[in-house]
């Protein structure tokens, strides 16, 4: 059960139908949000019916963010259906990549078109009616990989980089609207993505012991771990706060190992 904190307010969030937006559009029905579960996968849908049949308000809207006119059909629909747009979650993205040199044309695009041109498409048509319905909050997913990153992640780390940017920027732009907006840092969270990114290791095992070892919590991140933090960002709790990123990796990040 949530605590009702985001009672009466309407939330989109993209990527909804697994990992971290599938935790967050399901913790946010519980908080009491009406919820816009975006994705290109059909299974969304099934995430709008688990938040409803729990007694939540939702509904599934199918739309490749990459595309400008899916992403504003995404945002006028949901202010159409509740009357209202407060939140906005900009969690739909892909990982991979190569070191800068290695990587071409093709693999820039493929990151950069979901993980920030989607997030720009829909923060540019969300906003506007943030603005009509009295403010809102928008909060980024991005990745510790913006501030420290491993061999062959380029663009991955750049395009995380880049969300933390264009939330400074929103947060600079339309605070006078009353739109804040956040990041969110996660480390390694245990998602259907990174058991993907898991599976090319032959020795998988000990590759998931030492990179347990660098988390002084002793345990990997859960989606509900981030969101947590998104229902916080999100909410009247933090309504001071904007222009901030808030880092969920187990304490990974204070760790420095002796040489």
């Amino acid at each position: 059960m949530g605590h009702g904190r985001l009672k009466k307010k309407t939330a989109v969030v993209t990527g909804g139908a697994s990992g971290i937006g599938m935790a967050i559009a399901l913790r946010f029905g519980r908080e009491g949000a009406n919820v816009i579960v975006n994705d290109v996968s059909d299974s969304g849908e099934d995430i709008a019916k688990e938040i409803i049949q729990s007694g939540g308000s939702a509904m599934f809207f199918k739309a490749d963010l990459r595309r400008r006119e899916e992403a504003a059909a995404l945002m006028q629909a949901a202010y159409e259906r509740f009357g209202s747009l407060h939140i906005l979650v900009n969690n739909a993205g892909v990982s991979g990549g190569k070191s800068v040199v290695a990587a071409e044309d093709k693999d820039w695009e493929r990151i950069m078109d979901i993980n920030m041109k989607g997030s720009w498409y829909c923060s540019k048509f969300a906003i506007p009616f943030m603005i009509e319905s009295g403010g809102g909050s928008v909060v980024n997913i991005a990745s510790t990989h913006a501030y420290r990153t491993q061999q062959d992640h380029f663009p991955y780390q750049s395009s995380k980089a880049g969300m933390i940017a264009m939330a400074y920027g929103i947060c600079v732009d339309f605070g006078s609207k009353n739109i804040r907006a956040n990041s969110i840092c996660p480390g390694f969270v245990e998602t259907p993505l990174a058991e993907e990114h898991m599976r090319q290791f032959p020795n998988r095992e000990e590759k998931a012991k030492a990179m347990l070892a660098t988390y002084p919590l002793g345990r990997f991140g859960q989606p509900e771990d981030v969101a947590a933090a998104a229902v916080f960002l999100a909410s009247d709790d933090a309504a001071y706060i904007s222009g901030t990123t808030l880092v969920v990796d187990g304490g990974r990040s204070a760790l420095q190992r002796a040489e």
